[in-house]
C-alpha cells in the first residue's frame, strides 16, 4: 500500500506541475484574491461567516475565503503557493478515493486504478489550474473524508467515526453547496447494501440532516438565501434537456477528452421541435430502457454507480438552480464532472477487470496486448494533462483555445477584451467587447468596458453610448460614474472648440444629465437631439418624463403626443404614453 500511495503522488506532481508558476487570472482570481477586501485581515474572519462568497446574497462558502486569507497571510500574492495548495488537495482527494473506494469493495487493486484515473485524468484539469476551484476541491475533500468516515463506522462500529462525521460534513458545506447532495449518494448505497439494518442506516442518514438543517439554519439567519431559479416549467425543462444534451459529451470527455477547454458552455434550447432536443430525448430514453430492462440481471452496485454519477449532477442540471454563463447559454464547465467522475472511473476499471478475466478464459486476444491498451491508454491521459496544465499557465492561449471552439462564450469574449486592455491593445479591447455584447446585450459590465475603451482611443460620444446604456452593477458603479465625468468634460470642452455632435451624441449626452438629475442640461440636450433628427424616439420619450416630473404638463403632452406618432416605438413606450396622457388630462 506504501509504494502505491506513492505512486498516486508522484503521477499528480508531474501531471500538473507545470501549471504551479500560473499568475492570477483576469476572472475569478481578481474577484476572489486581488481585489477582494475580506481576506487582507485577520480581522474579516467574522465578516466571511456573515456574507454570501462574492459580498452577494447566493454562494455561502466562508471557509474558501478563510483559505484565501491563510494563504494572503503567509505568502501574500504569490500565486504559487495558491496553485500549490490545490494541486495538494487534488493529491489528498486521489489518495482518500483510493482509500473510499478499497473500503466500497473490499478491493485495494480496484482502489488504486480508480485513485490513479482520479489523479492523472485531464478532466479534472479545470478544478485544479484554476485557483478558485478551490471550492471544488475543498469541498470534495471534506466530502470524501465523510463517506470514508461513513463507512469506517458503518463497517467496524467506531464511535470515533461518527462523532468526526457530522463536523466533517459542515465543513464540507461551507465550501460548496453541492455537498449537500452526500446523503442522496448515501441513501442510494445503502439500498444495495444488504448488511446493515435500516436502523441503522437511519441512525448515520440523520446526522447528515442534522448537518443541513445547521447549515441552512445559518443561511438564513445571514440572509444569504438568494437562488437563480430557472424560471418558467417550460424554461426548467428545456433547461434540463439541454444539460442532458451536455452529458453525452461529458460522458465522451471521459473516454475521449481531445477538446477540453475552459468554462465550457452549451447553447440553450428554445424548442423542444429542435433536432438537437429530439436526439437528446431519444438517446436517454434508450439507455433508460436498456436499465430498467437488464435492471434484475444487473450487478446492484453497477446500479449504485450508476446512481451516484446522476446524484453528483443534479446541482447542475438546471433542475435546482439555473447555471449560466450568459443569456442563451448555460454552464457546462469541466469542473463540474470532479465528484461525478469517481463512479465512472469506478466503472472503467471494473470494466477492464472484466473483460481481461474473459479474456483468460476464452483466449480472444494475447494477454500482453491488453495490458498495452490499458497502459496506452493510462499515457494518453496523462500527456494531455500535461498539455492541459501547459495551456492553464498562459491565460491567453488558454482563453483563445476556448474561443475557437465557443466563439459566442460572452464570458471568454470579456476576459480576452481585460486582456487585451492589460496588454494596452485597446482596438483589440474593443473587438472583444463588442463580440461580448452581441452575446449577452444586457450585460452593463462589458458596455462600462466598451466605453471606456472608446473613449481611450477618443471615440467619446461613443463611449458615452456604452455608459448610459445600462446602470452599472454595484462593482462597476464609482468606476463608470468616475468615467462619465471625465468623458463629459471632454465633450464640453470639445463643444468649447466648436465641436458639433449629431442627434445620437446630443441623446447620449441628455441621458447622462438626466441621470444625474440636471433636468434643464437634459431637455436642452434632447431638444437638440430631435431637432437634428425629429424621428428620435428616445429623446421624445424622455422629454415627456422630464416635462412630467417637473409639472410641466403642456409640453410633457406635447413630447408623449409626438412619440406616438413615430414610427418603431416599443410597446413599453406606446403603454407608457398612453397611460401617463391619460393620467394628465385634468392637470
Amino acid at each position: 500500500m506504501p509504494l502505491r500511495i506513492v505512486i498516486i503522488i508522484v503521477l499528480g506532481l508531474m501531471a500538473y506541475a507545470c501549471m504551479l508558476p500560473t499568475p492570477f487570472r483576469v476572472m475569478d482570481d481578481r474577484i476572489s484574491i486581488i481585489e477582494n477586501p475580506a481576506i487582507k485581515s485577520t480581522t474579516n474572519i467574522p465578516s466571511m461567516f456573515k456574507e454570501g462568497y462574492f459580498h452577494d446574497q447566493s454562494y455561502y462558502r466562508p471557509l474558501i475565503n478563510l483559505s484565501f486569507m491563510a494563504e494572503y497571510q503567509a505568502f501574500r500574492f504569490n500565486s504559487f503557493f495558491y496553485n500549490c495548495d490545490n494541486l495538494i488537495l487534488h493529491i489528498l482527494n486521489a489518495l482518500l478515493v483510493f482509500l473510499l473506494v478499497s473500503r466500497l469493495l473490499n478491493n485495494q487493486s480496484i482502489g488504486f486504478w480508480t485513485g490513479v484515473l482520479f489523479v492523472i485524468h485531464p478532466v479534472q484539469w479545470e478544478a485544479i489550474c484554476n485557483v478558485p476551484g478551490r471550492s471544488i476541491l475543498l469541498s470534495a475533500f471534506f466530502v470524501l473524508s465523510s463517506f470514508v468516515l461513513l463507512l469506517e463506522y458503518y463497517k467496524s462500529h467506531r464511535q470515533l467515526c461518527l462523532l468526526l462525521l457530522l463536523p466533517t460534513f459542515f465543513l464540507g458545506l461551507l465550501c460548496k453547496e453541492s455537498t449537500g447532495v452526500l446523503p442522496l449518494v448515501v441513501m442510494a448505497y445503502f439500498l444495495i447494501d444488504r448488511t446493515e439494518g435500516w436502523s441503522q442506516k437511519i441512525k448515520i442518514l440523520s446526522i447528515f440532516f442534522i448537518g443541513i438543517a445547521g447549515y441552512m439554519v445559518l443561511r438564513s439567519h445571514f440572509g444569504v438565501t438568494n437562488v437563480h431559479h430557472p424560471g418558467s416549467p417550460q424554461a426548467m425543462i428545456l433547461g434540463f434537456i439541454t444539460f442532458l444534451c451536455s452529458m453525452i459529451t461529458d460522458l465522451r470527455l471521459f473516454i475521449l477528452p481531445i477538446d477540453l477547454h475552459y468554462d465550457r458552455s452549451m447553447v440553450l434550447l428554445t424548442s423542444l421541435s429542435e433536432p438537437r432536443a429530439w436526439v437528446t430525448c431519444i438517446f436517454w430514453s434508450v439507455v433508460l430502457l436498456g436499465v430498467v430492462s437488464f435492471y434484475k440481471k444487473t450487478n446492484p452496485f453497477i446500479l449504485f454507480l450508476i446512481a451516484w454519477f446522476f446524484i453528483e449532477l443534479l446541482p447542475v442540471s438546471q433542475l435546482v438552480a439555473s447555471i449560466g454563463v450568459g443569456v442563451g447559454h448555460i454552464s457546462t464547465a469541466e469542473h463540474f464532472l470532479y465528484l461525478a467522475s469517481i463512479p465512472v472511473f469506478i466503472s472503467l476499471v471494473l470494466a477492464f477487470q472484466w473483460a481481461y478475466e474473459q479474456n483468460l478464459r476464452r483466449k480472444f486476444l494475447k494477454e500482453s496486448f491488453l495490458k498495452f491498451l490499458a497502459g496506452g491508454f493510462l499515457v494518453f491521459l496523462f500527456l494531455t494533462s500535461v498539455e492541459q496544465s501547459i495551456y492553464a499557465s498562459n491565460e491567453y492561449n488558454m482563453v483563445i483555445r476556448s474561443l475557437k471552439i465557443e466563439p459566442m462564450n460572452p464570458r471568454l469574449q470579456g476576459v480576452l477584451a481585460m486582456l487585451s486592455v492589460f496588454r494596452n491593445d485597446i482596438p483589440d479591447a474593443e473587438i472583444h467587447f463588442r463580440a461580448a455584447i452581441k452575446a449577452e446585450p444586457f450585460n452593463p459590465t462589458y458596455h462600462a468596458g466598451l466605453g471606456t475603451a472608446l473613449c481611450q482611443q477618443g471615440k467619446w460620444i461613443e463611449g458615452m453610448e456604452q455608459f448610459v446604456a445600462f446602470d452599472p452593477i454595484e462593482k462597476d458603479k464609482s468606476l463608470v460614474e468616475r468615467q462619465e465625468k471625465l468623458t463629459m468634460k471632454y465633450l464640453e470642452q470639445q463643444l468649447k472648440q466648436g465641436k458639433t455632435f449629431d442627434a445620437r451624441g446630443w441623446l447620449a449626452i441628455g441621458i447622462y444629465h438626466a441621470k444625474n438629475n440636471q433636468s434643464p442640461q437634459a431637455i436642452d440636450a434632447f431638444l437638440k437631439s430631435t431637432q437634428l433628427n425629429p424621428g428620435q424616439i428616445d429623446a421624445w420619450f424622455n422629454l415627456g418624463s422630464i416635462y412630467e416630473a417637473s409639472k410641466n404638463w403642456p409640453e410633457a403632452r406635447i413630447a408623449y403626443k409626438k412619440l406616438l406618432t413615430l414610427k418603431g416605438i416599443s410597446e413599453f413606450q406606446r403603454n407608457f404614453a398612453l397611460k401617463h396622457l391619460a393620467l394628465m388630462e385634468d392637470k
